[in-house]
């Protein structure tokens, strides 16, 4: 309850904070010397907090900034090893699905000291701090959710309503393929591995279902609702591209911005980029909206996400120094500068039309991803079985039972199921 009230909070802001007037960003205040090594997720706002925080770079100041790999088995290893005990980075970002873990195991340095020392300086707002009890653990700068994205030309010249619920969006599918409208309605990313998992959670937790027994870290996503979840997939996947068990967000995109496909649940982060005319052939022909229910009356399926960094307590450099690099990236005259590039959390942020959707899903009740070491294990369990019965090869109780046994065997192992 209080994760979920911290999300509803956030998107208050987003909504109904005091603006603060235009400046442009300005220089760095850092004036120590020394080394600062950073590691990253890559999406566009990830490459404005990169070019923010090297451009402190000189004066005896080396700041390096890496990008984790596209593909997510391989980005988990990355993120593994950036927190080991022989990790180079004194910074790496992380969400309310990757911090988990490190949080778990104890890998993260708490913050609270540094926030305190710097909280006027670069006007810290408490909506960006990510607290475990007492201690704060990150700074987030950034909401995303996966939402609806739609073709409102197409649903209007064919007088399709825009859908709220799976069954709309299956019923416009319909309509758009019977017309012959548009090569394929719909699209989705529906990788193996991570992203299809994350579908699969989705459509699971819009549809009532949890993830685990009730006071315990025993699987319970392989029920009756765990297969209908996995037989409304199978249904949208008919409409998607030949190649839609390989699309990945940045795939999905590119589909949209060369008019391949009417619909899909993408990321929020990616919503600026319909309209970016060195990409998109389809500017100002995609509108957002909250993402379809599973159920009728039901809340929205898709989770509710933030981004921020952390530093990890293994780190060979200088914390106060990594701290300031990272606040420099995430301060106020950056958000105003690029307003547009995320759904920023600090109050100067300016909401436009890109953060509709994820107001709407936030407004309509989706819930936040689960802040849990064991949903991370229960999440690549089901990214390595689900896809089969998707390609047929696999009845859904079969990979949903292989999913849990996977599920259950990693649990043990770290500690989670005796």
């Amino acid at each position: 309850m209080r994760k979920r009230l911290l999300w509803t909070a956030a998107a208050l802001l987003l909504m109904l904070s005091p603006l603060c007037p235009d400046s442009t960003e300005a220089d760095c205040q850092i004036t120590a010397a020394g080394e600062v090594n950073v590691i990253s997720s890559q999406f566009p706002v990830l490459e404005v907090l990169s070019k923010a925080m090297r451009s402190c770079e000189g004066k005896g100041l080396t700041i390096t900034y890496d990008f984790l790999p596209r593909k997510h088995s391989e980005a988990d290893a990355a993120l593994a090893l950036a927190f080991s005990e022989s990790t180079i980075y004194d910074l790496i970002q992380v969400a309310n699905g990757s911090i988990a873990v490190p949080q778990a195991t104890g890998q993260l340095m708490p913050l609270n000291d540094l926030v305190d020392k710097y909280r006027d300086r670069y006007a810290i707002e408490e909506a960006t701090l990510i607290r475990f009890g007492g201690d704060i653990m990150a700074v987030a700068f950034q909401v995303n959710a996966q939402h609806l994205f739609y073709r409102k030309d197409l649903l209007a010249k064919y007088d399709i309503p825009v859908p709220t619920t799976y069954a709309e969006v299956l019923a416009a599918a319909e309509t758009l393929k019977a017309k012959g409208a548009i090569a394929f309605p719909l699209g989705g990313t529906f990788m193996r591995g991570w992203n299809i998992a994350l579908e699969f959670i989705n459509i699971y937790l819009a549809m009532g279902g949890e993830l685990f027994q009730a006071g315990s870290a025993e699987a319970a996503f392989d029920g009756d609702k765990g297969v209908q979840t996995l037989e409304l997939m199978r249904q949208l996947l008919a409409y998607m591209p030949p190649n839609a068990l390989l699309a990945d967000t940045t795939m999905v995109m590119q589909q949209f911005q060369q008019g391949q496909i009417a619909m899909a649940n993408l990321w929020a982060s990616r919503a600026a980029k319909m309209d970016d005319r060195t990409e998109s052939t389809v500017v100002g022909q995609i509108e957002f909206a909250a993402a379809p229910a599973a159920t009728p009356g039901g809340p929205p399926a898709t989770t509710l996400w933030w981004d921020g960094y952390v530093l990890p307590k293994t780190m060979d450099g200088d914390p106060d120094l990594a701290f300031q690099v990272m606040m420099e990236g995430l301060k106020a005259e950056v958000v105003e500068k690029h307003n547009d590039a995320a759904l920023w959390l600090r109050s100067v942020y300016k909401p436009g039309p890109f953060a509709k959707g994820v107001v709407a899903c936030v407004q309509a009740g989706a819930p936040s991803y689960p802040i849990q070491a064991q949903a991370t294990l229960a999440h690549t369990a089901l990214g390595n079985h689900i896809e089969g019965y998707l390609r047929g090869t696999d009845t859904a109780r079969a990979v949903l039972t292989d999913a849990k046994a996977e599920y259950t065997k990693l649990a043990k192992e770290n500690g989670y199921l005796n």
